[in-house]
């Protein structure tokens, strides 16, 4: 009975917790149930001479199979449910009229039915089932007060009237067991369930705190750092129109005005991007894409930056190889990267960016010789940390340019790392799907 039990309620039978309520779960059990104890019934119905219990219960047979098939591949359990219990109702009463009434087992049939209501039922409808099964219980006993010779005494002698007790109680009891046991075990899944809700919505919940106080920290760099660039910008420009001037402090004030606005405009166009990203979501645009043609079309800014920096900017690509990516994206990931390189390579420096074909996939890395990364700051290098930045000339950042090469770069099925060189500086590598 036990091992029946659990085959039985597997989900295959009974359905899917995620896709069946609780009410529905239990409905298949019981149709399930019933339907295995009648298939014990009718034989032991036909041996006891039970004629009309025994067609009772291959109608009941039937009529199981039928609201099981209705309600776990039709998904009309209430449909099912209401049906269930006017037929049981029907079919426990027909059986008490032909099989010896109160000195018959009908009475423990009219409580399996009770309770088989109770736990399928929904609460609302309780009102309307059990009042009725109440009164159809009451009424039948009426009945057969007032009027006896209605009901006749099938049994034969008292050994066929014990067996018949002791099998009903048997089927009741069984069946009684095993939905009991059901139940506790969805309230034991639904609590555990519940349970487990709760503590993710918790971590949620503190990641969202956590998140929250990080962007309230961005926000409170970004103020500062953009402020304190217009500030300076404002400053020069009014040395440039109140003070006269000569040639090389006027080159030396276009060049720093030059650097801050160049800065400016990347921590704003990185933060315009990252919050659209936040707010909105991005669209991502796939397409097959030459990664020479891409990336040497989207860095003609970063060769001008890092040649007046005096930092040698080295691009090696292969021309023959295509990816899946989409170019908006691909090229300021790129140019974030670039312009990292930049800013901490000394004048002098290094920075070599090449593409090679990596089994079915194209690995693009930039590599500098320049300050390299503190082991301390690798950690959280693609998370939202925001930590004011300086580069080797005093260019600002905020750090969010690599959440944002994080963020697009997964937008595209694409992976991004970083390694430190063994000898000076960092490298950072990303990867995507070669076109077929």
């Amino acid at each position: 009975m036990l091992y029946l039990g659990k085959q039985l309620t597997s989900r295959r039978f009974i359905g899917d917790p995620k896709l069946f309520s609780l009410e529905e779960r239990i409905f298949n059990t019981v149709s399930l149930f019933v339907f295995i104890s009648m298939c014990f019934e009718i034989p032991f119905n036909l041996y006891m001479g039970l004629m009309v219990s025994a067609f009772l219960s291959i109608f009941g047979l039937i009529f199981c199979a039928a609201l099981y098939y209705l309600s776990r591949f039709k998904r009309k359990s209430k449909l099912g449910i209401n049906l269930f219990c006017l037929l049981c109702n029907a079919a426990i009463t027909g059986s008490y009229f032909y099989n010896s009434g109160i000195n018959g087992p009908n009475f423990l049939m009219f409580l399996l039915v009770f309770f088989l209501s109770v736990s399928i039922i929904p609460k609302k409808n309780f009102k309307i089932w059990l009042p009725l099964n109440l009164l159809l219980v009451l009424s039948i006993i009426v009945i057969e007060y007032v009027y006896p010779e209605l009901i006749p005494n099938v049994y034969t002698d008292e050994l066929s009237k014990t067996i018949d007790f002791s099998f009903t109680y048997i089927i009741v009891g069984g069946l009684i067991y095993l939905v009991v046991s059901y139940i506790r075990k969805n309230y034991d899944y639904e609590r555990v369930s519940a349970l487990e809700k709760n503590i993710a919505i918790e971590e949620q919940k503190k990641e969202l705190e956590r998140l929250n106080s990080e962007k309230d920290k961005l926000f409170s760099i970004v103020s500062h750092d953009i402020r304190m660039p217009l500030n300076s910008i404002q400053g020069y420009l009014e040395m440039l129109s109140e003070h006269d001037l000569d040639e090389y402090e006027k080159e030396y004030l276009k060049q720093q005005l030059l650097q801050l606005t160049r800065d400016t405009s990347d921590m704003v166009l990185n933060i315009l991007s990252w919050s659209k990203t936040q707010m909105e979501g991005s669209y991502v645009e796939l397409e097959q894409l030459n990664v020479s043609e891409a990336l040497k079309a989207g860095l003609n800014i970063e060769k001008n930056a890092a040649k007046r920096k005096g930092v040698d900017l080295v691009i090696k690509t292969d021309d023959n190889l295509t990816i899946l990516a989409d170019k908006n994206m691909l090229q300021l990931v790129i140019r974030n990267l670039v312009n990292n390189a930049i800013k901490f390579t000394q004048n002098g420096g290094l920075i070599t960016l090449t593409t090679q074909r990596k089994g079915e996939d194209c690995c693009i890395s930039i590599k500098d010789n320049g300050l390299g990364i503190e082991p301390e700051q690798q950690e959280n290098l693609f998370k939202l940390k925001a930590i004011s930045t300086y580069g080797t000339n005093n260019e600002r950042g905020i750090g969010l340019g690599l959440l944002l090469c994080k963020e697009f770069t997964d937008l595209q099925g694409g992976k991004i790392w970083f390694e430190r060189n063994t000898d000076k500086g960092s490298s950072f590598f990303l990867s995507f799907k070669l076109a077929n």
